[in-house]
């Protein structure tokens, strides 16, 4: 048991600075993250603008017409 440990510790020991060292770049895929929810947050809240002044209107007229 004692030598599985030492080995394990050996192992992780050798093995922590390539993990320190690893850079991952994801600068493209944030700003396609960024951009892309921008404009499908952007859609959603104008249709949801859009609906809400349909809404309005139409209770404008039904409530001119039965007023």
């Amino acid at each position: 048991m004692s030598n599985l440990l030492s080995k394990i510790f050996v192992t992780s020991a050798a093995a922590a600075p390539l993990l320190a060292s690893a850079a991952i770049d994801v600068t493209d895929a944030t700003t396609k993250i960024t951009t892309d929810g921008t404009l499908a947050i952007t859609l959603v809240g104008s249709a949801l603008i859009g609906l809400a002044a349909t809404a309005v209107v139409l209770k404008w007229v039904k409530g001119s017409i039965f007023g």
